[in-house]
């Protein structure tokens, strides 16, 4: 038997079981992209504080302007001991993607994979006030995407952070709307990506910021409803965005 692997503890849906969300997304892209090996354990968004707080993980420390401030989220990264140079170094548990992503570019420095770089920075930013756009139109989609356990716990929670009746979005009218009122923002986006010629957000050089760009596809991808797929609608602003999809069809192949 080998070294243990890392554990990626992502967000459980209905089966079968495959990535969905965005914040687990950016962190599995980059698992893939440096074929590093893992395993997930998927885990239901109630028992999340629970598992989290047994493994004494200390809790997130969210800003005011956050959306959603839930003190323990995923993904969580659990790091064997013969990951540290440290002698006699214990299990590590890293919460949150940005400190996942430092931590494994130290960890593993090849292939190098730029990050907080300007571009990146501009996206980051301009994702909060994309989701306070279109969230409320893809809850829905995303109550039907998860398992039991977690649709009540998901209804109650998103309905008091975006101040919403999730039931008042299920319609293709509200779909439509918020899909059309988001489209600035994804021309925005489209300006970033297409800034230094592409299909990368720094020309031919994959960076992370490619890797959050990607995992917000992915997710209103997954979360959608309605006659026409985020994708299509991304490409539909501009087609940057689907070459950007082509080019990192390859780390979004292992999605479980």
């Amino acid at each position: 038997m080998g070294p243990e692997e890392i554990t990626f503890y992502d967000l459980a849906r209905a089966p079968p079981s495959k990535c969905w969300s965005f914040n687990p997304w950016k962190t599995r892209l980059l698992l893939n992209y440096k074929q590093i090996p893992y395993t997930t354990t998927f885990l239901e968004m109630p028992s999340i504080a629970t598992h989290h707080a047994s493994l004494s993980i200390p809790a997130n420390n969210h800003s005011s302007s956050t959306l959603l401030a839930t003190p323990y989220t995923v993904p969580l990264l659990k790091l064997p001991a013969h990951h540290h140079s440290n002698p006699g170094a214990s299990d590590k548990y890293i919460m949150d993607s940005a400190a996942i992503a430092r931590e494994l570019e130290t960890l593993f420095p090849e292939p190098a994979l730029r990050q907080d770089t300007p571009a990146q920075q501009k996206v980051e930013a301009l994702w909060p006030q994309i989701m306070r756009i279109i969230g409320p139109a893809i809850l829905p989609g995303i109550t039907k995407l998860l398992s039991s356990p977690s649709v009540e716990y998901f209804i109650s929670t998103r309905e008091a952070a975006f101040g919403v009746k999730i039931s008042d979005y299920d319609s293709p009218q509200a779909v439509e709307k918020a899909w059309e009122d988001v489209k600035p923002l994804l021309v925005e986006l489209g300006e970033v990506l297409n800034a230094k010629g592409g299909p990368f957000v720094e020309g031919m050089e994959v960076t992370y910021a490619d890797f959050v760009l990607v995992s917000i596809m992915v997710f209103l991808e997954r979360a959608s409803s309605g006659h026409k797929g985020a994708v299509e609608r991304f490409i539909d602003v501009d087609g940057c965005f689907g070459r950007l999809w082509e080019a990192c069809t390859g780390w979004m192949e292992r999605d479980d």
